[in-house]
């Protein structure tokens, strides 16, 4: 297996760490003066979806990781998994919604993610930063009040509800921001 310097570690990255696989998040490189420098990972385990802090001095290595990531879509889910499937081979596939985790309530149908793979199997699915989304039920707006840039609570096709304008309705497509989980745009 090849083998990764500590600036290596960049967004995204996967690399084994005795004996454990991890994706970095967050990538942080830190001088010291006479010291040297040190890399500081926020990383997620893949195996078990945990989230910790990782430093690596000037000089240590680390091992990396086997892994493709393939384009694919979300069919459905059971309540225990959520099912894709390969756009190019049409091959289906389930993947533990705990493995998804927050970004669970954002698949709905027909959306198309990015599928981590690691000697094969699917580890992590990362969904788009903005998805478009259509409005099911929403109250109308009250006419007159525009005061502070007011919202109301709107529910989505997936029984996901966010703060959208006044003038939203229901049937819109919107444009949702998977990492706040806030309103962006019209579709």
């Amino acid at each position: 297996m090849a083998m990764l310097s500590n600036t290596d570690l960049r967004n995204g990255t996967v690399f084994k760490d005795g004996g454990e696989i991890y994706t970095v998040l967050k990538y942080e490189h830190k001088f010291h003066g006479r010291g040297g420098s040190v890399v500081k990972v926020r990383v997620r385990n893949l195996r078990t979806g945990s989230v910790l802090e990782k430093s690596y001095k000037e000089n240590d290595k680390v091992e990396s990781a086997d892994t493709h990531r393939t384009t694919v879509q979300f069919l459905y889910s059971d309540g225990i998994n959520a099912v894709f499937m390969d756009t190019q081979s049409f091959e289906q596939f389930p993947v533990d919604l705990e493995k998804i985790g927050n970004d669970a309530k954002y698949l709905c149908d027909g959306l198309k993610v990015v599928t981590l793979f690691l000697d094969g199997e699917p580890v992590s699915v990362e969904v788009p930063k903005v998805i478009e989304m259509k409005i099911k039920e929403t109250v109308p707006g009250v006419k007159g009040d525009t005061a502070n840039n007011p919202t109301k609570k709107a529910t989505l096709e997936n029984s996901l509800e966010v703060d959208v304008p006044l003038f939203s309705k229901t049937g819109d497509q919107i444009k949702i921001n998977t990492e706040t989980g806030t309103y962006v745009s019209r579709a």
